[in-house]
């Protein structure tokens, strides 16, 4: 506990200091104030006291007195949590082992973890102090980076904060409202952000891709449209839990074309033999001809008509041919695509995969299964035959 720390020679605070902070006198409020920062550390058990008080006044004086020693405590022994987070007072590392989750334990990570708490020890001391106002401080402090980005949009946000910001979003019990998650979207994709991340070292490059990969894996929280645009711009493979989502609400009313064939790519790039059976799933079968008519003694009904494929499931079927074509090093010239090519770095390079007629789609959708059933190696599982992957 910090209470613990080698105590002054000097007077014991006086307990009614803690009582003159819920004084109706403004002024005496403000002096006890002021004498409690005072007394630094030698503070701090009367304070911590204070926190848990019932009266409202005493208890948020308490509280912001509280989050300031600790800081300062912070700052004064940062270079001892620099080299061990582990056996400085929790309070002294506040966030520590959340940041671990995601970061692991190194070097780089401390010092980014270090600099992360002086630039936002608001946040990080609500999460020590009371993890129940986490996600309230969050908000926030997203309102704030929202005002102040109304007034001087010239001026961006520090890295350092975005990442901040970032953990505490990742917080397993956080309930993020949609403004929340509407400024962190933004201030991930900001220039400056992106150019940190580029340009940091392994080690902290490796702190920042673990955080990011965290937050586009969240379902429920970031529309699966916006973490796949994060994972594609970072050329993260946690995209492909937002890609297998919108190809799975592919029905849904608003579904984009866009985010689907961004969808499709991403999983043809970052999981192309995991994603093998999944695309091919996907590819619709042309229509059957229809067998001779049977006709009974007394009765004949011709079969029902087939109902005509819905736009967004051909669309599907059309990107997925596409992806396995060019996952299993085939020429798409040879199915007749009018796009030929799958742009690795980012999405389809000359938009939506299309046939001159029907004729050649069935016939590519054909062709497509008759090279299946020559080549099964490619759809067993990866560690049964470490030779496949060579198209016949």
């Amino acid at each position: 506990m910090v209470s613990s720390h080698q105590q002054s020679e000097a007077k014991e605070p006086d307990p009614a200091l803690l009582r003159q902070l819920g004084d109706h006198d403004f002024r005496r409020r403000v002096e006890a104030e002021r004498e409690l920062l005072g007394l630094g550390i030698r503070g701090l058990d009367i304070i911590e006291a204070g926190a848990r008080s019932s009266d409202p006044e005493i208890r948020q004086r308490s509280l912001r007195l509280l989050g300031q020693l600790r800081r300062a405590a912070f700052l004064h022994q940062r270079d001892q949590v620099r080299a061990n987070p582990w056996i400085v007072p929790e309070e002294m590392a506040p966030g520590w082992e959340l940041f671990h989750s995601f970061a692991g334990d190194h070097p780089e990570a401390r010092d980014l973890y270090v600099r992360m708490v002086g630039e936002e020890s608001e946040l990080f001391q609500a999460l020590a102090l009371n993890p129940d106002r986490c996600s309230i401080e969050l908000e926030r402090r997203c309102a704030d980076l929202r005002t102040f980005g109304d007034r001087r949009s010239n001026r961006e946000v520090n890295p350092l904060t975005v990442l901040s910001l970032l953990l505490l979003a990742n917080h397993p019990e956080n309930k993020l409202n949609p403004f929340t998650v509407q400024t962190l979207t933004s201030l991930l994709v900001e220039g400056s952000f992106y150019q940190f991340v580029q340009s940091a070292s392994d080690g902290e490059a490796s702190v920042c891709r673990g955080l990011l990969s965290a937050w586009i894996e969240q379902s429920g929280t970031v529309p699966a449209p916006n973490r796949l645009d994060l994972a594609i711009r970072y050329e993260l493979p946690a995209g492909v839990v937002p890609a297998r989502e919108i190809i799975a609400n592919r029905r849904a009313a608003g579904a984009s074309r866009n985010q689907l064939q961004n969808a499709i790519r991403f999983l043809a790039v970052f999981e192309p033999k995991d994603s093998l059976q999944e695309l091919d799933h996907l590819v619709i079968a042309p229509e059957l001809e229809l067998p001779p008519l049977v006709r009974g003694p007394l009765i004949f009904e011709p079969p029902a008509p087939q109902p005509p494929i819905p736009a967004y499931e051909q669309f599907s079927s059309d990107l997925a041919l596409l992806a396995l074509i060019q996952i299993t090093g085939q020429d798409p010239k040879l199915y007749r695509f009018a796009v030929q090519k799958l742009d690795l770095d980012r999405r389809f390079n000359s938009g939506a995969p299309i046939f001159p007629s029907e004729k050649d789609r069935a016939r590519a959708v054909r062709m497509w299964k008759e090279w299946k059933a020559q080549h099964p190696s490619y759809f067993l599982p990866a560690s049964d035959d470490a030779s496949e992957g060579q198209a016949g």
